[in-house]
């Protein structure tokens, strides 16, 4: 029966600017739910998804995020992507004691009782990131984003990395949403002129697949220098032409190439239910493991309100596709081993370095001085 389901929201795009990211969200979500209902659910219980789309755009989220909460008899909302949607919903779930499960990489400098950061946080990618192109790139950065506030407030972490370590920023560019491949050609070819080692890229969605694609496009002289992200992944990949997909670095702290006995199980049933031609990302792999965290906190805890959740994920292991995820209960983010990936023309990433132990989340970055240091070996 219908009463005896446990419902939760589900707040990713299936539309819109941001459709190609939060799609490979929403497939993690669903294929957690669907395993542990296959399994006998929680205490008997089937979760119910109640899923809704935002359509990229941020009030919508917050407006949706109400109604889950006030009417749709929900208090776990797994949701959100853009740190633009996550602030606006922030406020409805502290209000109506809900617990957002956010599972984006973001730019940290947050903490709220009610919410489960499942993405990684600058200590945890930008700063390997930054050593893996001081190592092997160089240190004269050019910049490019979407204009978006993590966008910014990413370029502004890595310009203070990178003033502090005999670097330099050699541009700093913005696109709006709705790029077409004019634009982002235009810019590359501006970035190119200040003669960048590497450029760092915060365009997100489906601009990353224009950017990219517009970088396949340019003369030789302005390919000199490799995309670096800690956005673009293999649910990008997959929407551009294979002549634009090889050569550009991500970090992570999830690769479908990631050999572990989990990992060969996930990507096994991610083909099964989505098709053998669909390749896992770290979004998909990220929800997939906060669903099932939300299911043993749920079974531990016997009840279903943001109290008894957070006090039963205390010390709570899940051994994801990716390696051991533990939850630090004094940021309520996440513990992980970053890896550094480059980009094949198969729309996967050749690890090409990963981090010898797991990494705890410093969102405030209050243990790390601003110096980019050496990439520690493997």
């Amino acid at each position: 029966m219908d009463e005896q389901k446990i419902r939760v929201g589900v707040l990713f795009s299936q539309s819109g600017p941001m459709k190609v990211t939060e799609e490979a969200l929403l497939k993690g979500t669903l294929l957690a739910i669907e395993e542990i209902n296959e399994g006998g659910g929680v205490a008997g219980r089937q979760i119910y998804p109640v899923i809704l789309d935002p359509q990229g755009n941020d009030q919508r989220c917050a407006q949706l995020a109400t109604a889950l909460l006030v009417n749709q008899g929900v208090n776990v909302i797994f949701g959100c992507c853009l740190s633009a949607s996550r602030k606006r919903v922030l406020p409805v779930v502290e209000r109506f004691n809900g617990l957002l499960f956010y599972p984006s990489v973001y730019e940290g400098f947050e903490y709220s009782p009610n919410v489960i950061y499942g993405g990684a946080v600058p200590n945890q990618l930008v700063l390997p990131l930054m050593q893996h192109i001081y190592a092997e790139h160089g240190k004269r950065i050019a910049l490019i984003g979407t204009d978006t506030h993590y966008a910014r407030e990413i370029n502004r972490i890595v310009g203070a990395f990178v003033a502090e370590s005999d670097g330099e920023i050699v541009c700093e560019i913005y696109v709006p949403f709705g790029t077409d491949a004019e634009l982002a050609a235009a810019k590359l070819r501006e970035t190119a002129a200040a003669r960048p080692d590497v450029i760092l890229s915060t365009v997100v969605g489906e601009e990353s697949v224009t950017l990219y694609s517009a970088y396949a496009e340019l003369d030789e002289p302005d390919k000199k220098a490799p995309i670096a992200s800690l956005t673009t992944t293999e649910a990008e990949l997959q929407q551009m032409p294979e002549a634009a997909r090889a050569g550009h670095i991500t970090v992570s702290p999830y690769f479908s190439t990631t050999d572990r006995e989990a990992n060969s199980r996930f990507v096994a049933k991610f083909h099964e239910r989505f098709g053998a031609d669909q390749i896992p990302s770290v979004y998909a792999e990220t929800t997939y493991a906060l669903v099932h965290f939300f299911a043993d906190a749920a079974r531990v805890a016997g009840q279903f309100d943001t109290d008894s959740l957070m006090s039963a994920l205390s010390g709570a292991v899940f051994k994801a596709p990716g390696g051991d995820l533990s939850v630090d209960l004094e940021t309520n983010h996440f513990t992980m081993r970053p890896q550094v990936g480059r980009s094949t023309r198969s729309g996967e990433f050749d690890i090409v370095w990963s981090s010898a132990q797991s990494v705890r989340p410093d969102p405030y970055l209050v243990t790390y001085d601003r110096s980019i240091g050496e990439l520690e070996s493997a």
